[in-house]
């Protein structure tokens, strides 16, 4: 009896440090300071209409994704463009394009053999005028939405935000990597994205050679950005304070 007691003890402990994680939507609301709950989607008619012209029904997570944030400028258009109910939608090589590159020199898509899964992987066309050339990007759609969601507020969806595109000190690294929780299911090789529960990000860039050659790091709390700017005391390509200077001038 006193060891079932025990047991149960143990589970109420358990039950009171570990809370149940963030899913990917709570993640970038959290990021961009969005209400846990907010609904910023497109309306049921118009996700209809799009699947209308692609003439299949999307998977349930890209799905649920247009109807709570695909409407939000901010997270989905500022920089890459998540596929629109405006778009017009041709489908390139069995893949239905979702996402595209803001200078239209990578598209995302999704095979239409597997938009019967409900969070599919999504592939990247990296196309040539000589071959067209799809690469498994991400096993879930979801994880692809958080990525883009990130990559989107570093080049301005994120009220902070800045860019440098050049050698970052190894020192620096480190200390990121020290004082930021890495994201695993986001992060390879030559690209890893760091961040603390989602209130700030930090992305580096590596060469082949494991060397640091860029930075892309955002925040909506300027606390948060003045301490990233302390730890990455880098001489900045870009930086959002830049357009404030203007504005005031």
């Amino acid at each position: 009896m006193g060891r079932r007691f025990y047991f149960a003890a143990e589970l109420t402990i358990l039950g009171t440090v570990k809370s149940k994680p963030m899913d990917y939507l709570n993640k970038i609301r959290k990021l961009f300071a969005l209400e846990q709950d907010g609904i910023d989607g497109y309306s049921e008619l118009e996700i209809q209409k799009l699947e209308e012209k692609i003439n299949f029904v999307f998977p349930k997570t890209l799905r649920t994704y247009y109807q709570t944030l695909g409407a939000n400028s901010n997270i989905n258009y500022c920089y890459n463009r998540l596929l629109s109910p405006e778009d017009d939608v041709t489908l390139l090589d069995g893949y239905l394009p979702i996402y595209e590159e803001n200078q239209a020199v990578v598209t995302w898509g999704i095979k239409t053999t597997d938009l019967s899964l409900d969070n599919p992987p999504v592939y990247a066309n990296y196309d040539t005028a000589y071959d067209s050339d799809w690469e498994l990007e991400k096993a879930h759609v979801s994880d692809f939405l958080l990525m883009m969601a990130i990559y989107n507020g570093t080049f301005g969806g994120l009220r902070y935000y800045a860019n440098c595109l050049h050698t970052i000190p190894s020192t620096m690294v480190t200390a990121v990597e020290s004082g930021w929780e890495l994201i695993p299911e986001l992060s390879v090789d030559n690209q890893k994205i760091f961040t603390r529960d989602y209130t700030d990000v930090i992305s580096l860039s590596f060469d082949g050679n494991g060397v640091c050659q860029g930075a892309f790091v955002g925040t909506m709390d300027p606390q948060l950005f003045d301490n990233i700017l302390e730890v990455l005391d880098v001489d900045w390509s870009y930086i959002s304070f830049e357009d404030e200077d203007e504005d005031e001038d």
